[in-house]
């Protein structure tokens, strides 16, 4: 339930790509790979199609070496060309899982860099820290380090029932579990039954740890629970949050097509009979 690859690393190692090194270009919610597969590219394979004299960025590493972009802070991105492009992010679905999960946390850190260009006390601009994955304000000091937001997703059940929900907000229009952030001065648990009861309305037995995982796509590490239904079943929709929530029933759930996401690893837990 870990979606990631051993060894996966931020802290800087002053690595130079080699031809084989990944590397990733991000722009508009998009990343460029390879067509056939898909698949991510390698240094090679974007070189040619990076401006002149753009140099590497090392964003991250694993054990088998650096993961490297164009520079967060400059305006080169690679074009397209030689069958590469770039796809939508949701195309991590169709990537192994290392692929995906190197992919997704690839993109929490440069929607980081893309959003922390500037220091919040002073204005000026930040510069990335040598020794750590941080930025530094070279004006007055300030350090800013990645952030990571806790969040919560719960399965919940009824005998062989479990309850599904469709987001109003989010462009993702597939059947989920019941998930979101934990606020300030919230236990996880507490986090787990309040975004419930806001969500659906809905009363929850003792709650059973289930895993975690990083979620780049939101910056996000998700916090995965189960729990019974305690007492009544009707669902008091919150329509602000979800566009539909219904029970469904461990016969008609349908075979996930990928298991990447803990959401879609829990649903097909539960149609096992191993949840």
């Amino acid at each position: 339930m870990i979606l990631g690859e051993p060894g996966f690393s931020v802290q800087p190692a002053r690595l130079s790509p080699l031809d084989s090194s990944p590397f990733l270009c991000f722009g508009e919610g998009r990343v460029l790979l390879v067509d056939q597969g898909p698949s991510i590219p390698t240094w090679a394979q974007v070189r040619p199609l990076m401006p002149p004299g753009a140099q590497p960025f090392e964003l991250a590493r694993t054990a088998q070496g650096g993961i490297f972009s164009p520079h967060p802070f400059e305006k080169e991105r690679a074009g397209e060309g030689a069958g590469l492009s770039y796809h939508p992010l949701h195309v991590f679905r169709s990537l192994s899982y290392a692929a995906a999960g190197l992919l997704v946390s690839c993109w929490h850190l440069w929607a980081w860099y893309e959003k922390n260009r500037f220091c919040g006390r002073c204005a000026s601009p930040l510069a990335p820290d040598g020794a750590e994955r941080a930025l530094r304000c070279p004006h007055c000091g300030l350090v800013v380090y990645p952030t990571i937001a806790p969040a919560v997703i719960v399965a919940i059940t009824s005998g062989d029932k479990i309850l599904l929900a469709r987001s109003a907000r989010s462009s993702f229009r597939h059947f989920s579990l019941i998930s979101g952030y934990v606020e300030v001065g919230e236990t996880l648990e507490h986090a787990a039954r309040r975004e419930v009861m806001e969500e659906v309305g809905l009363r929850l037995g003792p709650l059973r740890y289930l895993g975690d995982q990083p979620w780049g796509i939101s910056g996000s590490q998700m916090f995965a629970f189960q729990a019974e239904v305690l007492g009544d079943e009707r669902i008091r929709l919150q329509k602000s949050e979800l566009a539909e929530a219904r029970w469904v029933r461990r016969s008609e759930l349908e075979p996930q097509g990928h298991t990447v996401s803990i959401a879609f690893e829990l649903m097909e837990r539960f149609r096992t009979g191993t949840l």
